[in-house]
């Protein structure tokens, strides 16, 4: 059972960063939903924001997001590593909207049986300038992605890849597909934390557009996403409203 707690490792790693010179980075995006991996996490208003500190190859910080009536609400943690290639990052993401239906009131509760956060691990390699390819590997490694049971992790995962189909200037459209599955999946469910079954649930088409305004650069986003397992499909909005 896992029992490290995530601020231990964040000291480790910005303690270790702190030989580079570090940079606080921070942003704020407006959205109509929040789209992640296949699923539509909410709905309505929403506002997501970032703030991390960033050194030379490590970096960590906090992401938040909320709707405007307060039935989602979120706060992550995260720390990772980038190279040239390669980027790998740890996520320690709780959602405490009121709604939830597992346990959305104790942030500091690391019992696998009994935690309503989950931990991400996330890599990415992009295979050259010439092939911008980025290939991406997430797996759930502790939390509530549980069996049935409530006696082992399923270590649900998605892997994906996106490519850059058309960039010119400050205009950029880039296409993504993603497979969702389990790595552990115990009495013959199907599932898995992403959807009902494995297979295809991300097809996505997302563009980027940043529209200069009184010498004030503002980024928008459109992003339409199909998941043929779920049999749905969504269409984002989005506008950044900040960025340093």
């Amino acid at each position: 059972m896992i029992k490290i707690k995530l601020w231990v490792i964040f000291s480790i790693i910005l303690g270790t960063s702190s030989l580079y010179s570090q940079e606080i980075h921070s942003a704020l995006q407006l959205r109509n939903s929040h789209l992640w991996r296949g699923l539509e996490v909410s709905s309505g208003l929403i506002y997501t924001g970032d703030v991390h500190l960033d050194g030379k190859n490590f970096y960590g910080g906090f992401w938040a997001g909320g709707n405007a009536d307060g039935s989602y609400k979120e706060f992550n943690n995260y720390v990772g590593y980038k190279n040239q290639h390669l980027t790998l990052e740890l996520w320690d993401i709780y959602n405490f909207s009121p709604n939830a239906n597992y346990n959305n009131k104790e942030f500091f509760n690391y019992n696998a049986r009994e935690t309503g956060r989950f931990w991400d691990l996330r890599s990415f390699y992009t295979i050259s300038e010439k092939v911008p390819l980025t290939l991406s590997w997430n797996t759930v490694v502790f939390g509530r992605d549980r069996d049935q049971d409530n006696t082992q992790n399923k270590y649900s995962s998605f892997v994906s890849a996106e490519y850059p189909v058309y960039k010119k200037e400050d205009l950029e459209v880039r296409g993504r597909i993603g497979y969702g599955f389990a790595l552990n999946n115990p009495s013959g469910q199907k599932n898995n934390f992403f959807a009902k079954e494995a297979g295809f649930n991300e097809i996505s088409v997302i563009i980027s557009k940043s529209f200069t305004i009184a010498a004030y650069k503002i980024p928008v986003g459109i992003w339409g996403m199909w998941n043929p397992v779920g049999n749905n499909a969504y269409l984002q909005f989005s506008v950044q409203a900040y960025s340093f």
